[in-house]
């Protein structure tokens, strides 16, 4: 076990890495806060089931691990981003911090355009469902993130494979939660099949395009 730790990870890098020692500190710290004030939430993580019946603050829930998974998408994008901005955004935590503000702003405008589509179509959803099997599935989307930031500063595998590894579980986990939903929306899905085909291509689909092509012309 040391021999297999020694070889993944290394000692403390040249490069000043405590910003994030910083997040990874802190994002754990937020998780076991929420552990204290959400018991039933993660007594019943285990379950998707039993979580959709958990009744208590969903929405203050599903917002921590929504600005947590933001947070630590953007701390993990940082040597990936333009260095053309560096007078203004020239700290590393800056830049993290950037791309998960980003990243809230697409998420409230998917979650707007989301409604908007259904109004247009006339649409009905169980959004209170839909809203937990996403926040259910968000949390675990949080867990590979911090994991994949752990290991992507402080290990000696190489860095690209490891951010196309936790990019490909996050879309795993993303597939997974919107076949879930459809098995269980089946009657609604079914009437609506040409939103639900516009809603994979417009908000699903289309978004990694857009972060792939931004990665690789940055």
């Amino acid at each position: 076990m040391i021999v297999l730790t020694t070889t993944i990870f290394t000692e403390r890098p040249i490069e000043n890495l405590n910003w994030v020692i910083g997040v990874l500190v802190l994002t754990m710290l937020v998780l076991v806060i929420s552990k204290v004030l959400f018991t039933n939430h993660f007594y019943a993580i285990g379950n998707l089931e039993q979580f959709v019946d958990v009744n208590d603050n969903q929405q203050i829930f599903s917002l921590i691990n929504q600005f947590l998974f933001a947070i630590l998408l953007g701390s993990l994008c940082v040597p990936y981003l333009t260095q053309d901005y560096d007078y203004i955004f020239y700290l590393p935590i800056t830049k993290a911090l950037m791309v998960g503000l980003a990243l809230i702003l697409f998420f409230w405008l998917k979650f707007f355009f989301a409604l908007l589509g259904a109004y247009a179509f006339k649409v009905t959803h169980n959004n209170t469902f839909n809203f937990r099997v996403s926040s259910y599935y968000r949390f675990y989307s949080v867990a590979v993130l911090w994991l994949s930031v752990l290991i992507f500063y402080f290990s000696n595998l190489p860095k690209l494979p490891i951010f196309i590894a936790c990019i490909s579980i996050l879309i795993i986990v993303r597939a997974w939660q919107f076949v879930y939903r459809t098995k269980n929306q089946q009657e609604q899905i079914s009437k609506n099949w040409y939103y639900n085909i516009l809603y994979l291509c417009a908000l699903e689909i289309l978004p990694l395009l857009v972060l792939y092509k931004f990665l690789t012309i940055w």
